[in-house]
């Protein structure tokens, strides 16, 4: 039985939203799982909000409401505060310490958030966090979602196994990038958490 039923990966245009989201569907078919996605929004405009449901299991959809998420990928801090009303208590959190100043903040609306606060709530309110303070030198930003991704394969409620993820990165990107981005994964696999600043 699948314990990570609903995944929300949240972020700003330009990210790899739907990068990601189509290598945890094939992830899925390879692992014989059913799989849908919600609709995608705010790909109209690079740098605006852009999320994903994604929903895994027999007679489960992409859409997500208040607490109805199991995992957040959040590739942009802000965003990911952003999506705190779809957690719940047995909610599991990724995500990275990259800000792309999103229109909310260039244009005043916010205010952007204190990360280490924020990642201390969270940890206080769900069931895993895992906040990545600074990423490894020599990934390339672009890459910053497939490392998180690598990363998530050793979250408790994870529902993939590692190689089942590289097999769907393999499968969907395109030859050119094909090395840089199974080398971000495995990166992420294998990346060791060092104690969070206070």
């Amino acid at each position: 039985m699948l314990v990570c039923k609903k995944i929300l990966i949240a972020g700003v245009g330009g990210q790899g939203i739907v990068y990601l989201s189509n290598i945890i569907v094939e992830a899925a078919m390879l692992s014989n799982i059913p799989v849908s996605v919600s609709e995608i929004h705010g790909l109209s405009q690079r740098g605006g909000v852009v999320t994903s449901g994604i929903g895994l299991g027999e007679h489960t959809t992409g859409f997500y409401g208040t607490a109805g998420i199991d995992l957040l990928i959040g590739l942009e801090p802000l965003e990911t505060q952003r999506c705190l009303s779809y957690l719940h208590k047995n909610s599991c959190v990724i995500f990275g310490n990259y800000r792309v100043q999103p229109y909310s903040v260039n244009a005043q609306m916010a205010e952007y958030p204190d990360i280490n606060s924020f990642a201390k709530y969270l940890g206080e309110q769900c069931k895993e966090v895992v906040f990545i303070e600074k990423f490894p030198e020599g990934i390339d930003a672009v890459l910053f979602n497939v490392f998180l991704l690598g990363r998530a394969t050793r979250m408790k409620d994870f529902p993939f196994e590692a190689n089942k993820i590289e097999e769907a990165i393999i499968n969907t990107v395109t030859a050119y990038h094909k090395e840089k981005t199974v080398k971000a994964f495995k990166l992420g696999v294998e990346f060791e958490l060092k104690k969070q600043s206070a």
